[in-house]
């Protein structure tokens, strides 16, 4: 084998591994809601996202799904993680912070754990 496929096939395992790591990791954030974070766990059901940008503020609204993880649970991480990005909780499962409201919506469907995000103006 040649020095440049040596290489390349070093590279390729580098990387392939590096991707492996960065998925096991969690997915981050909410690609609607770019500041609430993804709990490890969910799985954001992309094809469910809704965003629209009004003069009044933005209107967004993610679901996540869980096979393992329990309403208390997905409730309790939220309620450590949110405060910690500005949010303060004002009812069960609503925050605010500045001029927006967020609420979690729980339900158990069969044996998924499904939760939607509503991002809204605050009047």
């Amino acid at each position: 084998m040649g020095a440049v496929k040596r290489i390349l096939l070093v590279f390729l395992l580098l990387y392939g591994g590096a991707l492996s790591a960065q998925a096991g990791q969690g997915s981050g954030f909410f690609e609607a809601l770019y500041d609430v974070p993804v709990m490890d766990g969910l799985e954001e059901l992309k094809d469910q996202a809704v965003l629209f940008d009004k003069p009044d503020g933005k209107i967004a609204s993610v679901v996540a799904a869980s096979k393992s993880l329990s309403a208390p649970q997905i409730e309790a991480f939220y309620a450590k993680t949110l405060p910690q990005m500005g949010w303060r909780k004002t009812n069960n499962n609503q925050y605010i912070r500045a001029d927006e409201q967020l609420a979690m919506d729980i339900s158990v469907q069969k044996t998924l754990t499904i939760v939607q995000f509503t991002l809204s103006p605050r009047h």
